[in-house]
């Protein structure tokens, strides 16, 4: 009995454990995966139901315009390898409970060592039980003087 009272104390602190693992990791894991041009790095980011969009001006106006996942992948892995893509990441804030989790996080996205446009990203994750996924990213672009 008391064997068993110790290994599920020890199971529940392993739970408990990964319960509390850093939602930020998540879109850490996410870049290296953009990075590097890894499709099922960036596919595994994503819950299967997620959705991805962009907070635009159009016309004057904001605007909400879908981003469709799939193509945002293949777009990502299938860039020439000039110019290289950057988007260097600000300080993100990060708010969690339970299983849900934001994390705002400023940019600045270069092609080689020009900026292009910078902007933040606004990641919604949900804890599955084995690892944070994105469940909603949206972002924003504009121009940026840097």
């Amino acid at each position: 009995m008391r064997t068993f009272l110790i290994l599920f104390l020890l199971v529940f602190q392993f739970v408990q454990g990964q319960k509390t693992a850093d939602p930020f990791q998540a879109i850490e894991s996410f870049f290296e995966a953009f990075h590097s041009k890894d499709a099922q790095g960036l596919q595994d980011s994503f819950e299967p139901t997620a959705v991805m969009q962009r907070a635009a001006m159009k016309d004057g106006k904001s605007v909400l315009l879908p981003q469709d996942i799939s193509l945002f992948i293949d777009r990502v892995v299938s860039r020439p390898k000039s110019p290289v893509w950057n988007e260097s990441l600000g300080k993100p804030k990060v708010q969690k409970s339970s299983n849900l989790a934001t994390v705002w996080v400023p940019f600045k996205f270069y092609l080689d060592d020009t900026i292009s446009h910078c902007g933040v990203n606004q990641f919604t994750l949900f804890w599955n039980g084995n690892r944070w996924k994105i469940i909603h990213l949206i972002d924003t672009s504009e121009k940026c003087l840097d």
